[in-house]
């Protein structure tokens, strides 16, 4: 933005809208390789993590459920659902705080943080952890510097973490993706 003077009877504003949630990302996420490669529902999981964070007030990130309905009503066949996440993990822009799990009592759902945000406001919640510059960094001295080399790499990635395993195997993430444990009561630890 420039520095532009209102013209007489108008005012600018260069905060947020008032009475509106919002959040806020930087120049240099929007330009990074790594967000321009991601695919269409990549980029409808990152958009249905922001409004629930919305909807949040802003407070949960890092306890913020997305389950295949709502990625469904946000345009993501449900079979592309864990390609799609694969790829903003392996991108570092959302991270997977709590597994799912079935249980006695029915699933327990998956939670997600926004890396570029802080997490909640509870106690175990902290700072953002950027972890979309770690891949970037990575990806610089791995010799990948183009919007073309990192769908390359992504495309990869996801195939690592998408290939099936035999029944009773638990799924083996790639070193990267970490999942932070937590307690009973399903706070962030």
């Amino acid at each position: 933005m420039g520095n532009k003077k209102p013209r007489p009877g108008k005012t600018l504003s260069h905060g947020p809208p008032e009475n509106q949630p919002w959040f806020w990302v930087t120049k240099a996420m929007l330009g990074s390789i790594t967000y321009r490669a991601l695919g269409i529902n990549a980029r409808r999981v990152l958009d249905a993590a922001l409004y629930e964070h919305m909807s949040h007030g802003g407070a949960e990130n890092g306890n913020l459920g997305l389950t295949y309905d709502q990625l469904a009503a946000w345009g993501v066949n449900r079979a592309d659902v864990r390609k799609a996440l694969a790829e903003v993990f392996a991108t570092g822009f959302l991270r997977r705080t709590r597994e799912g799990a079935f249980t006695l009592g029915g699933r327990i759902q998956a939670r997600y943080a926004l890396t570029w945000l802080p997490t909640g406001v509870w106690p175990g919640g902290g700072p953002a952890t950027h972890d979309w510059i770690e891949v970037l960094d990575r990806l610089g001295k791995a010799g990948i510097g183009s919007v073309a080399q990192a769908k390359l790499w992504l495309r990869a990635e996801v195939e690592t973490f998408s290939r099936s395993k035999p029944a009773g195997q638990k799924q083996k993430l790639a070193p990267h993706l970490k999942i932070v444990r937590t307690s009973n009561e399903g706070r962030v630890r």
